[in-house]
């Protein structure tokens, strides 16, 4: 069998400009996106008001403030157009945003389908240090079913948590999508051994959406948009400009893996290695921390323990 799909990871500049300003620019990448061809296209976290100038006087008044002026609902303009878009290039649009069309806000991955409809969302379910005050936490981890595929889509943080990937892979997802801020710190070890792993381990694409800054080439800091096939290969990516990175896939090609050792009959993907889990054995990723891993105050600083500190890359 063969899946071919064409992905298309938007590049986002990272420079403070007006709000509308950035949602447009957006709305031509998409555009840009629909004409190459793309049938999934995955906004980075947060892309229509992260380093905006009203997002920044918003945030400096409140939290409230910031969600009144750039929170967004089905109904809000940016989002209809971006609908628009999705039907009239026959494709899944995926924008990354601050929801506030219910009781709480969440940082919601939107699944818009080529028919412009809401065909689920992903709220993010583990909060990076200071966000839970902005947002509340995701509740579920459970792929997407699209025209194209079975959707597990992870943002920013969740990249921390191994778990997720995992649970995707089991319910059966197709792809793996992260839409992320930049991980100035780390980005050697993601783009060298953590995304190449992470789609290798489960067998599956994994497509990255992010920012990138004008000096990056510069600073030598690999970190952009980017799409790896289920060996962990980088097949699209590595532009400092902004822009789409287009990547084409084939869902159905994955690694396959001997049924016995010693035998040539190979099987598909990570079925013998689902079966040789063990829930009996992984009760304490279940359960609640205890004593001072569960208190935040009694976590080492970099002030009392200066070895702590990340080296400089």
């Amino acid at each position: 069998m063969s899946r071919p799909v064409t992905l298309g990871m938007i590049n986002v500049l990272l420079k403070n400009q007006p709000l509308e300003e950035r949602r447009a620019r957006l709305l031509q990448e998409v555009d840009a996106a629909g004409k190459l061809g793309c049938q999934i296209v995955l906004l980075p976290e947060f892309a229509d008001h992260h380093v905006t100038h009203e997002a920044g006087q918003a945030r400096q008044k409140s939290i409230d403030e910031l969600r009144r002026v750039v929170g967004l609902k089905w109904d809000s303009p940016f989002i209809e157009a971006l609908r628009k878009r999705a039907q009239q290039y026959g494709m899944a649009v995926i924008p990354n945003v601050l929801w506030t069309g219910e009781s709480k806000p969440y940082n919601r991955a939107v699944v818009i389908g080529p028919e412009g409809t809401l065909l689920g969302h992903y709220d993010k379910t583990h909060l990076a240090p200071e966000e839970e005050h902005c947002v509340a936490r995701g509740g579920s981890l459970k792929p997407i079913t699209t025209p194209f595929g079975k959707l597990g889509i992870f943002i920013c943080y969740d990249v921390n948590f191994p778990e997720i990937p995992r649970c995707y892979e089991l319910q059966g997802a197709d792809l793996l999508l992260w839409t992320t801020m930049r991980q100035c710190e780390t980005e050697d070890i993601l783009y060298g051994a953590v995304l190449p792993a992470v789609a290798y381990t489960h067998k599956l694409p994994l497509a990255v959406a992010t920012y990138v800054t004008p000096n990056q080439r510069e600073t030598r800091r690999p970190m952009t948009s980017a799409v790896y096939n289920a060996w962990g290969l980088q097949v699209a990516g590595g532009s400092f400009a902004e822009g789409v990175v287009a990547g084409s896939l084939d869902l159905d090609d994955v690694p396959l893996q001997r049924r016995a050792w010693g035998t040539p009959e190979w099987v598909r993907g990570c079925t013998y290695q689902q079966r040789q889990r063990r829930p009996d054995l992984y009760s304490s990723l279940t359960q609640e921390l205890t004593g001072d891993a569960a208190n935040p105050a009694a976590e080492p600083t970099v002030a009392e323990h200066p070895e702590l500190l990340n080296p400089k890359l």
